[in-house]
C-alpha cells in the first residue's frame, strides 16, 4: 500500500546527529549531503509511484523518495549496489541525504530496491512511461524557479555508452544462444536433441571458438546456420513465448539468409547495426564512429547556457540505442524542451541537422545555431545561398531575398512543392562585380537572372550564416556540454554502466545528471556562503577600525546566560524543518 513520506519533516528532539559536536553538525549541514537533502530529495515527488502499490490495505511501502534518493546516489557515485547499502546503514551524509537523523530507524532488506527497480522497469516496458525520467525533470523544473536560471538558450551533445555486456565474436554469439536453447528445453527434448547440440556443450561459448581457425569459421557459420533453423522450425509449437526462443528467431533472421531453397550465412557488411550484440541485452546496438567500435547505448544531454546564468543545469537526458541518429534525438525532445523551458535558440554540434528538425525548429520558434554543419561545404571561390539575405514569414517560408550587390527581389513559387524561385534584373546584376561566381543564372528570353532553390537550402543557409555569426561573436556557447556528457560517465571510469537493457541503462543515466546538477548547485551555494562571509569579515575589519575607544566591554556576567541560549536553540533545532531552496 503506497504511504507517502514526510517524517523527515517533523524530526525527534534526540535523535543520533543531534548529539554531534554544534562545529560537526553545521559542517555536516553545509556539506553537499545538506544540499541534497533540501534541493532533491524534499523535492521528489511520491505520488508518481503510486500506481505501482496496491490500493488494498496492506503494509506500507518503503519511502519512495528514500528509494529513488537512492538510486540517485549510486549512480552519482558509482557504486554497486552493496556499497550504496553500506553506505545507507552506516555513512551519516547518506542518511542525512536522506532525511534521516537517527541511525537506528529506516532500515529495510537489499531486495526493497531491486523489487523497486523492477516495478518501475515493468511500468517503462509496458506503458513507455519513464517515471524516473518524470522525477528528475520535475525536480529540476523547481529547482530552475528557485535559482531564477534563464532557458531560452540550451545546448545540446552525445556521447557513446557501454552496456554491461561480453564483447563476443560473431561466432561465439550464435554458440552462446545455442548453449542458452538447450538449457531451455525439459528433459525429454534435451535427450531428442543431444547429438546436435553435443559439438556446443563441451566448454563455455568462448571455449568453443578458442581453438576455431580463422579459415574454419565460415563452415562452422553454415553448420549452426543449418542447426538453427530446424531448432526454430521444430521448436515452435512448444516454446515460442520463451526469451530463448525468441532470441534464437532473432538471431537466425539477422545472421542468415535463404536464397532458392538454399541457406547460407550472411556477409559482414549485410549484418546490420542493430543486430543483437548479446543475448543479455536485446536493444544495445553497434556503432561505429571514428575508427572506433562501440556497443550499447547513445545518451543525450541538454541543457542550460544562458551566460546570464550563475550556473547551467541538465534539462533533459535522453537514452537510445547507439545507432540513433542524433538529429532524430533532437527532434523528438524538442516539444517537450519548449513546452518546459520555452526555448529561443538551440547550440548543437554539425550532427544535428535534418530537414526534420527545420520543420521542428521552425514550427516550435527556435532558432538552431551549429559550430558547424554535416554535409559538403559550398566552394569558397563563388558565392552561395548564405551569402544572401533572406526574410521569411511565420511559416518560415522565403518571402523575398537580397543579393549581396543589394538587389531585393521577391520569392515565387515553383513548379514544385517546396521549390522557389527569385527573379533579379539582369541589366542591375551586369554591372555588378560579383557576376562571375553569383549562383543566379541567366534567362535567354527575358532580361532576368533567376536563382532557383528549395526550402531545404534556405534552411542550410541560413544556418550557415549563424554559426557564422556564432564564430564571428567569439563566444561558443556549445563548447561547456562536452564537460556536461563527460561527468555523465565519469562515474562508471571506463563509460560503461554497470547494467544492462535500455531501461535500465536509461534509470543510470537520469541518476548521473541529477547528481551532476546537485554538484553544481552545491558548489554555487559554497561559493555564495563564502562571498558573504568575506564580505562580513571586511564590515567587521570597517566596524572595528570605527570603534570608539572607550566603548564598554561585554559584561562578563551575561557570557552564562548566552551559552544556556544557544543550548536551547540547538536542542529546538531538529523541530524546524530544512527548507527547500526557494521556497
Amino acid at each position: 500500500m503506497f504511504v507517502p513520506n514526510d517524517q523527515h519533516l517533523q524530526l525527534s528532539m534526540f535523535s543520533s546527529i543531534s548529539f554531534l559536536p554544534e562545529k560537526i553538525l553545521k559542517r555536516l549541514e553545509d556539506s553537499w549531503a545538506g544540499t541534497f537533502y533540501r534541493e532533491i530529495f524534499v523535492r521528489i515527488d511520491e505520488k508518481v509511484f503510486a500506481g505501482l502499490y496496491s490500493d488494498e490495505a496492506s503494509r506500507p511501502n518503503t519511502p519512495v523518495n528514500v528509494l529513488v534518493g537512492l538510486e540517485i546516489l549510486k549512480s552519482g557515485f558509482g557504486w554497486s549496489d552493496e556499497e550504496m547499502y553500506d553506505h545507507f546503514c552506516y555513512d551519516v551524509q547518506v542518511r542525512y541525504a536522506l532525511g534521516y537523523r537517527d541511525l537506528s530507524v529506516g532500515h529495510f532488506e537489499l531486495r526493497t530496491t531491486y523489487n523497486f527497480r523492477g516495478r518501475v522497469t515493468q511500468h517503462m516496458q509496458e506503458t513507455g512511461e519513464n517515471l524516473i525520467e518524470q522525477v528528475f525533470e520535475q525536480i529540476t523544473d523547481e529547482q530552475i524557479a528557485a535559482f531564477e536560471l534563464k532557458t531560452d538558450k540550451l545546448r545540446m551533445d552525445s556521447t557513446m555508452i557501454a552496456s554491461n555486456i561480453r564483447q563476443m565474436t560473431r561466432l561465439q554469439l550464435l554458440v552462446e544462444v545455442l548453449q542458452r536453447v538447450q538449457r531451455m528445453l525439459d528433459e525429454a527434448d534435451q535427450q531428442r536433441y543431444a547429438e546436435a547440440f553435443e559439438p556446443y556443450l563441451k566448454g563455455s561459448s568462448g571455449q568453443y571458438i578458442y581453438h576455431l581457425k580463422g579459415e574454419d569459421a565460415l563452415e562452422h557459420l553454415q553448420r549452426i546456420g543449418e542447426l538453427m533453423s530446424r531448432l526454430v522450425a521444430e521448436l515452435a509449437t512448444d516454446y515460442h513465448t520463451g526469451p530463448a526462443y525468441r532470441v534464437l528467431q532473432r538471431v537466425f533472421q539477422e545472421h542468415f539468409s535463404i536464397d532458392a531453397a538454399s541457406l547460407r550465412p550472411k556477409a559482414g557488411k549485410e549484418l546490420r547495426a542493430s543486430s543483437l550484440q548479446s543475448p543479455d541485452d536485446w536493444e544495445a546496438t553497434y556503432r561505429r564512429k571514428r575508427g572506433e567500435d562501440y556497443q550499447g547505448y547513445v545518451v543525450n544531454a541538454t541543457e542550460t547556457c544562458n551566460p546570464e546564468n550563475e550556473l547551467q543545469l541538465i534539462v533533459k537526458v535522453q537514452t537510445e540505442p547507439n545507432n540513433t541518429d542524433d538529429a532524430a534525438m533532437l527532434d523528438a525532445a524538442l516539444p517537450d524542451i519548449k513546452e518546459r523551458t520555452g526555448v529561443e535558440q538551440m547550440n548543437t554540434d554539425g550532427g544535428y541537422n535534418s530537414p526534420d528538425v527545420d520543420q521542428t525548429m521552425r514550427e516550435l520558434g527556435v532558432e538552431q545555431v551549429q559550430s558547424a554543419i554535416r554535409g559538403r561545404k559550398p566552394a569558397e571561390e563563388k558565392l552561395s545561398l548564405e551569402d544572401f539575405a533572406w526574410e521569411l514569414d511565420a511559416a518560415g517560408k522565403p518571402q523575398t531575398v537580397t543579393c549581396p550587390n543589394g538587389q531585393q527581389v521577391t520569392v515565387t513559387a515553383g513548379r514544385k512543392e517546396q521549390r522557389y524561385r527569385a527573379a533579379f534584373n539582369a541589366a542591375d546584376c551586369k554591372n555588378c562585380s560579383c557576376c562571375a561566381v553569383c549562383p543566379t543564372r541567366p534567362l535567354k528570353c527575358t532580361p532576368e537572372r533567376v536563382l532557383r532553390f528549395s526550402q531545404q537550402d534556405v534552411a542550410v543557409a541560413l544556418r550557415r550564416q549563424r554559426t557564422a555569426e556564432a564564430r564571428a561573436s567569439g563566444q561558443n556557447l556549445r563548447a561547456a556540454v562536452e564537460a556536461t556528457v563527460r561527468s555523465l560517465k565519469h562515474p562508471f571510469g571506463n563509460g560503461k554502466v554497470p547494467v544492462r537493457g535500455q531501461p535500465r541503462v536509461s534509470i543510470v543515466m537520469l541518476g548521473a545528471a541529477a547528481m551532476s546538477n546537485l554538484r553544481r548547485i552545491h558548489r554555487y551555494l559554497v561559493g555564495q556562503e563564502t562571498a558573504k562571509r568575506a564580505k562580513k569579515s571586511a564590515e567587521n575589519e570597517t566596524r572595528r577600525g570605527q570603534q570608539v575607544p572607550d566603548g564598554s566591554p561585554f559584561p562578563s556576567f551575561l557570557v552564562p546566560l548566552c551559552n544556556f541560549l544557544r543550548l536551547i536553540n540547538r536542542l529546538m533545532r531538529p523541530f524546524q524543518p530544512i527548507p527547500a531552496h526557494g521556497a
